[in-house]
């Protein structure tokens, strides 16, 4: 949007009153004044119109998602294709109090919204562009727009002020912060005759297809003593896969019993973060995962529910639908309604992955109902849950003190 924000009238005025002088006082050189000062004045009106249409604005950003600690540059590009410069060219950009800023300019905190706004002086000249470059750093998980930004300027004789912003809002995403987890947190294949699986995988007994030569990272507990004394060399047992694995996940970011006693953050980003580790591990195991959430974010009003997939894009979506979360007053039910939704395809195969600073009973008939098909649910959870999970959690893992415990 352009807005002239203040023109100098006075000298039309005064070029008036000088030209009736002149002709009520039969004074030619008055006049001639007169008209000087009206070419002057249409002058600078014709330049302010030229400079409004033909400056060019444009903020970038080097790139648009971004880890929690990771630094990026910004810019506002001003480009002056008139042969005259523009002097007095002051900028600002409101920016969330999420980033941290360095650069030319000045920044001034507590901006209203939580943000925050740097601002500067330039001079463009003829013909000119320049660019205001300054950084950005991650400070919060989010995603976080930068804009609008804007400038004041004048004409080259100062008789007007014009104002201008950029109405194009530029959005960058931070990541949520992950935590190390164990590497076999996850397993991908459950093979015959593995005692020593995962906590919620069931040991099978032993099913063996054939022997074959020891191979360098082949797990020492499945050597094959008589057949490595008979064939002068270690033999291992070929063990049969019982099915692939598949998780569930199921994020649900609820903080309060209700949601209008508020959010406890620093628990919130914790939740999240153990999520997103979680699908993290998951997806690099090689794993099939599918991601179901509660809450609200910017294209799902009524919570997210993604068919299980693997690999890097569905990482980086889910790692994306992270980031954008948050808690909403509907969501109890948006729980219920996506894990309805998101039942459909689970079956014995399927690890549901419940994680959660509160328990929700809302639920309790679908887990009952998963438990009984056999299905194996698992709860990760950085609060205190209700005696009664252990009902439906074949187990519990606690988050604490920056470590996850199971029971």
């Amino acid at each position: 949007m352009i807005t002239q924000l203040w023109r100098n009238s006075g000298l039309v005025v005064l070029a008036t009153v000088i030209a009736l002088a002149a002709i009520l006082f039969h004074r030619p050189l008055m006049l001639v004044v007169a008209f000087f000062l009206l070419v002057i004045t249409g002058i600078a009106e014709w330049m302010a119109g030229r400079t409004l249409t033909d400056i060019a604005l444009d903020h970038q950003v080097s790139q648009r998602i971004i880890e929690i600690g990771q630094t990026v540059f910004a810019e506002i590009v001003f480009e002056n294709r008139m042969p005259w410069p523009i002097a007095h060219v002051s900028w600002e950009n409101s920016l969330p109090e999420a980033v941290d800023v360095r650069g030319p300019g000045k920044v001034v905190a507590n901006a209203p919204a939580h943000r925050q706004v740097i601002s500067g002086q330039v001079h463009v000249g003829a013909r000119q562009r320049v660019r205001v470059q300054y950084l950005l750093t991650g400070r919060a998980r989010g995603r976080w727009m930068l804009g609008p930004a804007s400038i004041w300027f004048s004409d080259a004789f100062g008789f007007t002020r014009l104002y201008r912003d950029m109405p194009e809002r530029i959005y960058i995403t931070v990541w949520p912060k992950r935590f190390a987890l164990n590497r076999q947190f996850v397993t991908h294949q459950l093979m015959e005759g593995e005692i020593r699986g995962k906590i919620w995988d069931i040991p099978d007994p032993y099913r063996i297809v054939g022997i074959r030569p020891y191979v360098v990272g082949d797990p020492v507990r499945r050597l094959h003593p008589y057949a490595s004394a008979r064939a002068g060399r270690l033999m291992v047992k070929e063990l049969q896969t019982v099915q692939d694995r598949r998780i569930e996940l199921v994020v649900h970011p609820m903080t309060h019993a209700e949601h209008w006693m508020g959010i406890d953050v620093d628990r919130l980003e914790d939740l999240i973060s153990l999520a997103a580790s979680v699908v993290e591990a998951s997806v690099t195991a090689g794993i099939e995962v599918g991601l179901t959430m509660s809450g609200s974010l910017p294209g799902y009003p009524y919570g997210y529910c993604h068919q299980p997939a693997t690999g890097q894009p569905v990482l980086a979506e889910y790692l994306t639908a992270l980031s954008w979360l948050q808690p909403s007053g509907a969501i109890h039910q948006l729980l219920a309604d996506r894990m309805t939704e998101m039942s459909r395809r689970v079956t014995t195969a399927s690890v549901v992955i419940l994680v959660c600073a509160r328990w929700e009973p809302t639920v309790e008939p679908l887990l009952r109902s998963w438990r009984a098909r056999g299905i194996r649910i698992v709860v990760i959870t950085n609060g205190d849950l209700e005696a009664r999970a252990d009902q439906f959690a074949a187990d519990i893992f606690h988050w604490r003190e920056g470590r996850l415990a199971h029971g």
